[in-house]
């Protein structure tokens, strides 16, 4: 299962910022490890602001789920989710559509 992430702080973060900075560096060492473990394929800090992009490859929202919510930043974030259709199962929808038209 395909989902893009996007995760950004808006306004101001009731914390210092040296602890929400401390918080900052954790979120990028948890997303690396998502990333060594597989189940983040690609994603990104966004340029000149607080958030960041990624396309995670779950089994479950469940297990989306639970990785989101390990996420060190979380209480201080916006995030939304977006389900993503490979590709692969897009061009074969599509075929399936176009002869069922033909018919």
């Amino acid at each position: 299962m395909l989902v893009l992430f996007k995760g950004e702080t808006k306004g101001t973060v009731p914390i210092q910022p040296d602890k929400y900075f401390e918080l900052a560096v954790k979120q990028v060492e948890t997303l690396m490890s998502y990333k060594e473990q597989g189940k983040i394929l690609a994603g990104g800090i966004i340029a000149g602001k607080r958030g960041s992009y990624a396309i995670f490859d779950v089994d479950s929202i469940e297990e989306l789920q639970k990785l989101i919510s390990q996420m060190p930043i979380l209480p201080y974030i916006e995030n939304e989710i977006v389900p993503l259709v490979s590709y692969e199962l897009a061009r074969e929808s599509a075929s399936k559509i176009k002869a069922s038209m033909q018919k």
